[in-house]
């Protein structure tokens, strides 16, 4: 499995998303579909570090809402609040 070129997605994302992710960008979506009601919640630990990092940006009051006006703002502001998450990580 190549790490830096696969992203993992549920199962929302299968069918003709994947083929164009992997023809236009080369990306590689591996789609994880688990049933719930045989095998118990079990986690993924790739997707778990992800959904946390967004509850985590979720703590920002203006990522919360989408407060800018142009998608340039939005992406800003976004690696701001990644900048102040890492630089309370030191």
């Amino acid at each position: 499995m190549l790490i830096g070129k696969t992203i993992i997605a549920d199962g929302g994302y299968r069918g003709d998303l994947a083929e164009n992710i992997r023809n236009t960008f080369g990306y590689i979506l591996q789609v994880v579909i688990s049933n719930y009601k045989k095998q118990g919640f079990r986690p993924i630990k790739q997707r778990w570090v992800i959904e946390r990092t967004f509850a985590w940006f979720d703590n920002d009051r203006r990522l919360c809402r989408n407060y800018e006006t142009s998608f340039d703002a939005a992406e800003q502001m976004v690696k701001i609040s990644a900048i102040k998450l890492l630089l309370n990580k030191i």
